[in-house]
């Protein structure tokens, strides 16, 4: 019996959509199913250009993390510290892009090279693990997606 009355009353929501549809000029119908499509289209094509110019500043602090950690094996700390700061400076701006929507992961990466950036600059050393541990924190940012 549920299963009789609701296929009525979607039959009756069906013929209600239909009849008021058909009540309207086709010209306002075909309007209004083009600005809906074209609001559609504009929606599903911003996703996509945020999408693309977070990945693009992913890779950028991707490039700028490799080079510091080159610096930092060549034995070169405070060239390093300045890649290290642009590093920080693209995933914040991957931050602000993603805005509600940023991951921990993201904000983990970031602070973990700031983390490395500031040891240099303190004039510490920074081990091999740590390096490799921001590394791989910054390529599972970049494969996720």
């Amino acid at each position: 019996m549920k299963k009789f009355l609701a296929i009525i009353l979607i039959l009756g929501a069906a013929f209600g959509a239909g009849y008021y549809v058909g009540q309207q000029p086709p010209e306002e119908v075909k309007k209004q199913l083009q600005d809906l499509s074209q609001e559609v289209v504009e929606q599903t094509i911003g996703l996509g250009e945020e999408t693309l110019l977070v990945q693009k500043k992913l890779v950028q602090a991707m490039s700028g993390f490799l080079n510091g950690k080159a610096k930092i094996l060549d034995g070169k700390p405070e060239e390093a510290v300045a890649e290290l700061e642009a590093t920080v400076d693209y995933l914040e701006e991957a931050v602000k892009m993603k805005g509600t929507e940023t991951s921990d992961a993201l904000l983990e990466a970031m602070s973990k090279i700031a983390d490395l950036r500031r040891s240099l600059a303190d004039g510490q050393a920074v081990s091999r693990e740590a390096l490799e541990e921001a590394q791989e924190k910054l390529e599972a940012l970049l494969f996720q997606g």
